[in-house]
C-alpha cells in the first residue's frame, strides 16, 4: 500500500492563498481610498469659504427700498378704465333670432 498524503497540506495551501488574495484586495481598497479624492471640482467650488465682507452698494440699496405696511398690502388695487375705451359686442353669426 502507498502512503496517502494528508489532506491538511492542501487545506493549508488553499487557506494561505485565499488569505493572501483577500489581504491584497483589502490593501488595494485602503490605498485607493487614501489617494483618490471623492470631491468633484464642482463641489470644491461650491464649498469654498465665504469672504465675510458685504458690498457697500448692497447696503445702500437696502436703505433705499420702499417699505409697505400691512394695511397698504391688503387693500385691493383699483383699475381705472378710460370711458373712451368701451367694448362693443359683436355677433359671431352663430346665433339665431327669435321672432
Amino acid at each position: 500500500m502507498k502512503p496517502r498524503k494528508t489532506l491538511s497540506a492542501y487545506v493549508l495551501l488553499v487557506g494561505v492563498m485565499g488569505l493572501s488574495i483577500v489581504g491584497g484586495i483589502f490593501a488595494y481598497q485602503i490605498f485607493a481610498a487614501a489617494t483618490k479624492s471623492q470631491v468633484s471640482t464642482a463641489q470644491k467650488e461650491a464649498i469654498k469659504p465665504l469672504e465675510g465682507t458685504i458690498n457697500q452698494k448692497a447696503i445702500d440699496n437696502l436703505t433705499k427700498r420702499v417699505v409697505f405696511s400691512d394695511s397698504e398690502i391688503s387693500t385691493p388695487l383699483v383699475t381705472i378704465v378710460s370711458p373712451s375705451i368701451t367694448p362693443t359686442p359683436s355677433s359671431t353669426g352663430s346665433a339665431t333670432t327669435v321672432q
